[in-house]
């Protein structure tokens, strides 16, 4: 919008002389205003305004007195006085004297400086009304631009109203082309606030493939598709950018991993954390350790995720760690360790009956008949484990019947 305002003012001064002609002026006024664009083009704007001031002061007709009013517009635009020069304008509009053309003109400048001037409602009504009275024209001479129409989209954003933002700024690209970039953001912003994902993500599909050299988008479009509920298709963009080597924070190789987890392929998750933590993209923390030690257990990479465990209890010696390592031991059929780890965690919770379970398989395992039956009757004053330790025990009179 600032580069539209540069431009006004040289706009607006070109236009009066043409108009006079078309409008009967008293031939002294329309000399004075000959003089008075002279000393402008000059940039003699003292001088200017010393004339318009004594041609205000005439008794004017309608017709003069609004393109007086022009003239002062243009001086105030001039001197980059935009408040001022829209006081000019909307006045020279409000007297209704000039061509329906000249009008249309007027109308159009009103509202892109009340744009300008962040009068973002009365910016609004101005171009809106100044589109409706071109299409009622229907000339030749006169159109609505692709930035008319993105005016009309940025006054409307301004104002929250998103639903009413996405027709003109489509259309303003439509129109446009090949559209700069800040164009499709405001359409962007528009659907983002509605929650419009399918919407966002087919911009955005045009954006990545435009400006692939922007990286947010690729993540903007990851994120549309997974509030789309498409999540196959957030995992396969996001991928797409972490294998161009697009990613610079922690929080897209930690989002691509959840999204690799959600979408039931671990080992992928696995080896993006591993290889991240690695080249020091991701912290070794306790909680990135322990999703990487989630994905490796899902991975089915138990021996991997053995050791992840055993780093994190190192660090943090906590019950969950210890339970959940007594749990891999048994998998493995790591009898000895899994006694170790047992002990450890009822330290922390002795009340632990599922471990007690555990403790009992592998006396059970080592011929510790003895001292799995004390361990198996402890698990059976439990509710939760009573069963199994009853199982348990019918299995060991079993062993010792047959011995």
């Amino acid at each position: 919008m600032n580069n539209m305002l540069r431009c006004l003012a040289l706009l607006v001064c070109l236009v009066p002389m043409a108009q006079a002609n078309t409008v009967a002026l008293p031939p002294v006024v329309l000399a004075q205003l000959n003089v008075i664009q002279r000393a402008m083009a000059n940039d003699d704007y003292p001088q200017a305004q010393r004339l318009l001031e004594q041609l205000a002061a005439r008794d004017l007709n309608p017709s003069a007195e609004a393109y007086v009013l022009q003239f002062q517009g243009n001086l105030a635009l001039a001197q980059a006085n935009e408040a001022q020069a829209l006081g000019h304008f909307a006045r020279a509009h409000a007297l209704a004297a000039l061509p329906p053309a000249d009008q249309r003109r007027l109308l159009h400048t009103v509202a892109q400086l009340q744009l300008h001037q962040a009068r973002w409602a009365d910016g609004v009504l101005s171009l809106e009304r100044w589109m409706a009275e071109v299409r009622a024209a229907n000339t030749e001479a006169e159109s609505i631009r692709p930035e008319d129409y993105l005016m009309l989209a940025q006054g409307l954003s301004q104002l929250e109203r998103w639903l009413q933002v996405v027709e003109p700024a489509r259309t303003a690209i439509r129109l446009k082309g090949q559209a700069p970039e800040d164009w499709y953001r405001l359409q962007l912003a528009a659907h983002i606030h509605l929650e419009q994902w399918s919407e966002a993500s087919g911009l955005l599909e045009h954006l990545v493939n435009r400006f692939p050299e922007q990286n947010l988008y690729w993540e903007q479009l990851a994120s549309a598709y997974q509030s789309d509920g498409r999540t196959s298709k957030a995992l396969a963009t996001l991928r797409s950018a972490w294998l161009a080597g697009r990613f610079s924070r922690e929080s897209q190789y930690l989002w691509l991993v959840q999204l690799f987890l959600a979408e039931g392929v671990p080992d992928r998750a696995a080896v993006v954390l591993e290889t991240a933590m690695a080249q020091g993209q991701v912290p070794r923390s306790l909680r990135h350790e322990r999703l990487l030690g989630q994905a490796q257990i899902q991975a089915r990479r138990y021996q991997d995720g053995r050791e992840t465990l055993e780093r994190i209890a190192r660090r943090k010696p906590d019950y969950a760690t210890w339970r959940q390592l007594a749990y891999l031991d048994l998998h493995l059929k790591q009898w000895t360790a899994l006694k170790a780890r047992i002990e450890k965690a009822m330290a922390l919770n002795p009340d632990a009956a599922d471990l007690l379970i555990l403790s009992g398989i592998a006396d059970a395992h080592h011929e510790r008949y003895d001292s799995a039956r004390v361990t198996f009757r402890r698990a059976r004053e439990h509710e939760a484990t009573r069963g199994q330790a009853e199982a348990w025990l019918n299995y060991l009179e079993q062993v010792a019947e047959r011995a």
